[in-house]
């Protein structure tokens, strides 16, 4: 793997995420800031319009999401090892993404909903288009904030049981699956003024939090993010290309890819490159950049075939 170049801005949770994961794998990375809301012009030429936080470029290769990303970075077999002790890939990345998609989930709304009056007014109204859909509303996310902050208590318990008198969440050394825990935390205590007196009640979880904040992010520096286009044209896509899935999509063809959640999310359009049961890569060409393989996780993004005319 050629220079990691992470795009992210520092208060982002799932940048967080990554960057404790480059922290844990011990991993020097190029860091370059992006906008914390649309329009993001230096990053778009990358993602061919994906513009969710973070993004991990390697020369021509650009990986979205945090999952995919810690996929990557596993393909390195120290790094693995690190990520992944003791083989545990699936089941850390089984809970990480039970973490995202369920109590995060939970987390985000109870965030959201008691920030609405002390949050930029545009920073709520993009974070509540991502995580709710387009017309969202706030009365409604008011009148259901006692029963969400229940949820996140009966799923915070249900980690803390299954924590309790372990150093990590998987028993086999700090892991990923630590890293969700971590993030989800530093989430829930710094953005939720009540936040330290719920996570409080789960000590297992916030010992979890300490020991992999204590691992720091790696050793990182600065890039401008005009250098890491720069970087991009020169260099061309190493991923691989060929389909291994059980599908009638065939490698070349004009695919769309987007989450597959109700939001805001535009669709990401390109010719698909590779497809597997883990990962969707789809080619796309910027006038700024060239050539560049984009790639999305299976579990979660929603991939479909278009004509021509859709593409264009």
């Amino acid at each position: 793997m050629t220079e990691r170049i992470l795009h992210h801005y520092w208060p982002s949770p799932f940048a967080h995420k990554t960057r404790m994961a480059l922290g844990l794998a011990g991993l020097r990375w190029a860091s370059v800031e992006i906008p914390r809301v649309p329009p993001k012009p230096l990053l778009m030429p990358l993602t061919a319009g994906y513009r969710r936080t973070p993004v991990l470029q390697c020369g021509a290769d650009v990986y979205c999401d945090t999952q995919n990303i810690a996929r990557a970075l596993a393909e390195i077999p120290s790094v693995s090892e690190a990520l992944f002790p003791a083989g545990c890939m699936s089941s850390a990345l089984f809970y990480s993404e039970w973490i995202d998609k369920s109590v995060f989930a939970l987390a985000v709304r109870v965030v959201i909903t008691t920030s609405l009056e002390s949050a930029p007014a545009d920073f709520i109204q993009d974070r509540g288009d991502l995580y709710f859909g387009q017309g969202w509303n706030a009365d409604r996310l008011r009148a259901e904030l006692p029963g969400v902050i229940l949820q996140l208590h009966a799923a915070l318990q249900r980690l803390e049981s299954m924590a309790v008198g372990r150093a990590s969440f998987l028993a086999v050394g700090l892991s990923y699956a630590d890293i969700a825990i971590a993030y989800l935390a530093w989430f829930i205590r710094g953005r939720w003024a009540e936040g330290a007196a719920c996570l409080a009640s789960y000590p297992t979880l916030c010992r979890i939090e300490q020991a992999v904040q204590a691992l720091g992010h790696g050793e990182d520096s600065p890039l401008e993010a005009e250098q890491a286009l720069t970087i991009a044209a020169q260099a061309t896509p190493q991923s691989p290309v060929g389909i291994k899935a059980p599908t009638a999509l065939t490698p070349g063809q004009w695919v769309g890819v987007r989450p597959f959640i109700n939001s805001s999310d535009p669709e990401v359009i390109g010719r698909l490159r590779y497809l597997d049961h883990q990962r969707i890569s789809i080619d796309h060409d910027d006038p700024r950049v060239g050539a560049i393989a984009v790639h999305f996780p299976v579990a979660g993004y929603q991939l479909r075939a278009l004509n021509y005319d859709d593409a264009s």
